[in-house]
């Protein structure tokens, strides 16, 4: 959390075909090259989170979390430049060591991380952390691991979301939120603006190094779990989270008034109003136009679940707190299937 810090908006795509760990790393690697190179985002010592998206435990070839070779390359890149990595996230849900083991194991991750003698860290425990700048929130309950380490580096996955449009580089932060603490804000963010809005909020409240989204091969369609698997054959990375979320939106011919994030970033003076060439390293759009993605097709009822679990909140006939713990986190549960749509 680097409040203040001046940060580049330029991005940096990269061709990548394939998930073989050598062409990985040489795609990451230049694309960090250019943007000043790994020394920028990372000092020799310093503890750096690297946070993949683990949305569910599903096998890395549907596309539905972080590509444990993105992960491998990542680790790499930071040790070479003198820094300790670490690896963490957490989805919705119940966080346990168990549960969150488990994750790591099914999508791949804690094989590499075993492979590279990389430290897995849970996010169980939480701290408020107040952001008082923020728009629609003023404070984040974020996982405690921010507090050993110097930095964090998003590792996103290309995906779209049935509730917020994109998931990309300023979603996958809300992974930062352990587990079941992430109900709250489902709660309390009604609407797809509202929640947007929250998460521009926690991406300027977290302001990672460095965002390497994960575009070799997306999901476009009802994502974030339930959709089609697309080959972009892309490695995209940024400073700028909002940036990068632009350039997706951009390249996937997404209607802006769709990708919440992007056009309230833009409303608040974040990122320019349009993405033009100039704000990549190098290329011109056009050269990473993605023909034929889809955007999903969430069915218009759908849209008033987390409403209708915020009421089920205020009902008085609930009884006791446990009570209304145990049915939050059903209406959790519940809400997370619906908008993985099935």
């Amino acid at each position: 959390m680097n409040a203040g810090a001046e940060r580049s908006r330029k991005v940096s795509a990269v061709r990548c075909s394939s998930y073989d760990s050598a062409s990985v790393e040489r795609a990451m690697r230049k694309g960090i090259d250019a943007l000043g190179g790994a020394r920028r985002f990372v000092a020799p010592g310093e503890t750096i989170l690297l946070k993949p998206n683990l949305l569910s435990p599903k096998h890395q070839d549907e596309a539905v979390t972080t590509h444990p070779e993105i992960l491998r390359a990542a680790i790499h890149i930071v040790r070479d430049a003198g820094g300790v990595p670490v690896v963490g996230d957490s989805p919705g849900g119940r966080s346990t060591e168990r549960i969150l083991r488990n994750l790591a194991e099914r999508t791949g991750i804690a094989r590499v991380c075993e492979e590279e003698h990389v430290e897995i860290v849970p996010f169980i425990e939480a701290e408020k952390v107040p952001f008082p700048q923020g728009v629609v929130a003023k404070s984040f309950e974020l996982t405690t691991v921010l507090k050993r380490v110097d930095g964090v580096i998003s590792l996103a996955k290309m995906k779209t979301h049935a509730f917020t449009g994109l998931t990309g580089a300023v979603k996958n932060l809300f992974g930062l939120i352990p587990g079941m603490r992430k109900a709250g804000y489902h709660l309390r963010m009604q609407t797809p603006e509202t929640f947007s809005a929250m998460l521009v909020d926690l991406a300027e409240c977290v302001r990672p190094r460095l965002t390497i989204m994960d575009a070799i091969v997306a999901m476009h369609g009802d994502g974030p779990a339930a959709g089609v698997k697309m080959d972009v054959g892309l490695i995209i990375s940024g400073e700028d989270p909002h940036a990068l979320d632009a350039f997706f939106a951009e390249i996937v011919g997404a209607d802006i008034s769709c990708v919440h994030t992007v056009r309230i970033a833009r409303k608040r003076g974040l990122i320019p109003s349009t993405f033009s060439d100039s704000d990549l390293v190098d290329g011109n759009l056009s050269d990473f136009k993605v023909r034929g993605f889809m955007m999903p097709s969430v069915p218009r009822y759908l849209r008033g679940v987390p409403r209708l679990f915020y009421r089920l909140r205020e009902t008085p006939w609930l009884g006791s707190q446990r009570s209304q713990r145990r049915t939050a986190r059903s209406a959790a549960d519940a809400l997370r299937l619906a908008l993985r749509g099935r």
